[in-house]
């Protein structure tokens, strides 16, 4: 008897779901994530800082530099070339900066030195500049990229990982995105 009280006050903090660890989060890796970006993230991101959507509305309003980098979408290879094609639009956060491309795992030298020069254009080269990167929810590509820029040296990195859906969420205005064109293909 004394057994089973024993074994079940060791086993009630896992009935009670304590110390069980929340699936809907991934450890940090030591690297970038190269493949299955829409899958649970972490945390936290070494060297930044995370956000919710009331977060970011309060770094856009203190000067933050917002970056989507969600992927834009490309027509079909297989589409005749005559063929009218109408991508879904990207409704973003106001005035976001669209860089796509840039918060997938692995990316060539010239996608890169484009990277950099633009986090340099952008932020007038002021390291201290906070500067937000976002995608979609539960979405490795803006912890990719937030990781990258920590990796150039700024040392404001801001990360919202609930991306678009969260702010969304949060009945915040939200606005039709344009990607900036990026160097592909290397």
């Amino acid at each position: 008897m004394r057994l089973l009280r024993l074994a079940l006050l060791l086993s009630l903090p896992v009935l009670l779901g304590a110390g069980i660890p929340d699936a809907s989060f991934a450890p940090e890796p030591g690297g970038f994530r190269m493949d299955d970006y829409n899958a649970p993230v972490p945390e936290t991101l070494a060297g930044a800082r995370v956000l919710d959507a009331a977060g970011v509305a309060e770094a856009m309003t203190a000067g933050a530099i917002v970056i989507d980098v969600l992927p834009a979408q490309r027509r079909p290879a297989a589409q005749p070339a005559g063929q009218p094609w109408l991508p879904l639009p990207r409704m973003e956060i106001p005035g976001s900066l669209w860089w796509p491309e840039v918060g997938r795992g692995g990316i060539g030298a010239a996608l890169d030195a484009w990277f950099q020069a633009r986090l340099a254009t952008v932020t007038g080269g002021d390291r201290d500049r906070a500067v937000v990167f976002y995608c979609k929810a539960a979405c490795w590509m803006s912890w990719n990229a937030a990781k990258r820029a920590v990796g150039y040296g700024y040392r404001r990195v801001l990360w919202f990982p609930g991306g678009t859906e969260a702010w969304a969420e949060a009945g915040l205005k939200m606005q039709k995105g344009t990607p900036e064109a990026v160097p592909v293909g290397e």
